[in-house]
């Protein structure tokens, strides 16, 4: 596996005019001219964010409808927040972004939030194959909390009632669907499984209650038995996403601190494309890229 190094990055994208050339490759690197009809190249605007049509002087602005359009924020900033994206194995802080870009801790987050969604997964083909399924909390102890919201939680019960459930579908050597849910229940959980697996998959789950009667509506259901100590049987078992959980977690304590269950899926976004992408680092900048000009 390639890595895209600093060194090489900073070569391609010594400045702003090169970052809005990528994009404008990107976009319209084809483009026939709207006003003229004419095939002839279009050339940068000095000073301004636009090519200029060389026969009608017509300008197309290669930012515009992207999440460059109305940002102050140099381009070479952007792109450099992407790269860390790309390239860290736990994700970076909008506070790092922050010290490293210069900017205000409003602006560094608002990147940071902006490139994740760019993360997301968008594709409507449901898993195949052998399919792991589970289930997760994320959210703080409840021993690490103020004495009131304890007490306020015990009155309440105790349990994940303060964390969020997160939901996790890994198609084996292949894709990710992870959301953050509501409820970790059968009505909650079935009908994700549903909309993103294959019905001839197979799907391994544990004995949570919640994943009965599957082999109902699918070519194969094994439960491995965790209360009874079973982990593994055969090629069947919840390891690979177990392993996921141990990376989302990982980034959230130890990059991030804190997510609150307002952005939490940004931050399941940005993990799951990192793993989808786990074995092709050198390919994640422009793959970003590409959905930053096709949002």
């Amino acid at each position: 596996m390639e890595k895209y190094t600093i060194t090489q990055f900073r070569n391609d994208y010594p400045n702003d005019d090169a970052c809005l050339d990528k994009i404008w490759q990107l976009r319209f690197s084809n483009l026939v001219c709207p006003i003229c009809e004419s095939e002839n190249t279009y050339t940068k605007t000095k000073d301004r964010r636009s090519y200029q049509c060389s026969s009608c002087a017509h300008q197309v602005y290669p930012t515009q409808g992207t999440v460059f359009e109305k940002s102050t924020t140099p381009l070479t900033h952007w792109f450099y927040a992407i790269y860390l994206q790309t390239t860290t194995r736990n994700g970076v802080a909008a506070k790092e972004l922050e010290r490293q870009l210069n900017v205000c801790y409003k602006t560094a987050l608002r990147m940071a939030h902006q490139i994740k969604k760019l993360m997301a997964n968008n594709s409507t083909e449901p898993l195949m194959g052998i399919v792991e399924a589970d289930e997760t909390f994320i959210g703080g102890q409840h021993k690490n909390k103020h004495k009131k919201e304890r007490a306020l939680l015990n009155e309440k019960g105790t349990g994940a009632i303060n964390k969020v459930p997160v939901m996790g579908l890994l198609e084996r050597n292949g894709r990710i669907v992870v959301l953050a849910i509501d409820k970790a229940e059968g009505k909650v959980l079935k009908p994700i499984i549903r909309e993103n697996v294959d019905r001839d998959s197979t799907l391994v789950t544990d004995g949570f209650g919640g994943y009965s009667n599957l082999h109902l509506e699918f070519k194969q259901h094994e439960i491995i038995s965790h209360d009874k100590d079973e982990y593994v049987r055969g090629i069947y078992h919840t390891n690979t996403i177990e392993g996921f959980w141990s990376q989302l977690k990982r980034t959230i304590k130890g990059t991030h601190i804190h997510v609150s269950r307002k952005h939490l899926q940004k931050y399941v976004d940005e993990v799951a494309f990192r793993y989808e992408h786990r074995k092709e680092q050198d390919g994640m900048f422009d793959a970003i890229l590409s959905r930053v000009v096709s949002a």
